[in-house]
């Protein structure tokens, strides 16, 4: 397997997260739990060699090869698998308040769900779809997608300052950011709060605090070659071991000390530093 850092250009710099190709010549590895734990970003997914499938609940769902997908922000753990053929992907990570500066559609409606670029944004989905499909380098692909990209930057020129601001508070603290902190601090009602939130990210402050905090456990795991990261000091993050452990599994699909046994080395390559 092989992961490809990819610097994106400035103007997208502040809304990107991680940018990288993944390639690998038998697709997804079928001996890997291939379990993807949610992070708060949204993403771009262009798969340009070998489609992609999802299972979800014993459910699989499968997006086909030469498309480019748009998805939102998941608050639960996917599954992802392919083909055992060569695979080529790019992948664009979004920072979590980055999603709503590139469409006018609200964030709740792609929440936990995968589109078509053709989907969000018709005719012009389907130029540039038809674009890189006549592009026969890697790079002139990258090159187009960010191009797209900076165009609906422009044309969407959708800022809150609020939801920028919130959003580095919750990170800023790992997770440790209640509402009540938010309403004090911002002066706005956790009405107001949650819907700003719901429209421009998909889900609540809440929800996004709880990703956050777990995510700062999933990374040490991700980084470590030891089995028992789970027995790190939680209490900082969490109330007790239960509350720890309960979090771990909405987000995994499994308790702590089975998913450090799992084989997730695909997992694991998106957030090695």
């Amino acid at each position: 397997m092989i992961l490809k850092r990819i610097t994106p250009r400035p103007e997208l710099q502040p809304y990107i997260d991680t940018f990288w190709v993944f390639e690998n010549d038998f697709g997804v590895p079928t001996d890997d739990s291939r379990v993807i734990a949610p992070n708060g970003k949204a993403k771009f997914i262009y798969s340009y060699l070998n489609g992609l499938s999802t299972i979800e609940n014993g459910f699989q769902t499968d997006y086909k090869e030469q498309d480019i997908f748009f998805i939102g922000i998941w608050d639960k753990p996917v599954t992802l698998t392919s083909k055992a053929r060569t695979t080529g992907t790019i992948g664009i990570e979004l920072t979590p308040n980055g999603l709503h500066r590139f469409t006018r559609l609200s964030a709740f409606e792609v929440l936990n769900k995968i589109y078509s670029f053709t989907d969000i944004y018709g005719l012009a989905g389907r130029d540039l779809l038809e674009q890189l499909s006549n592009t026969n380098t890697l790079d002139g692909k990258i090159h187009a997608l960010q191009h797209f990209l900076v165009t609906m930057l422009t044309l969407t020129n959708r800022n809150n300052l609020l939801i920028d601001y919130s959003v580095g508070l919750i990170k800023n603290a790992s997770g440790l950011y209640t509402i009540k902190d938010l309403e004090q601090k911002l002066g706005y009602s956790k009405r107001y709060i949650d819907m700003l939130f719901k429209d421009h990210l998909g889900i609540s402050p809440k929800t996004y605090s709880g990703i956050v905090r777990f995510q700062s456990f999933y990374e040490r795991w991700a980084n470590t070659d030891t089995s028992d990261f789970y027995k790190a000091d939680f209490h900082e993050h969490y109330y007790d071991q239960a509350h720890f452990i309960k979090e771990f599994k909405k987000y995994t699909g499994h308790a702590p000390k089975q998913y450090a046994h799992l084989k997730n080395d695909f997992g694991k390559i998106f957030y090695r530093r």
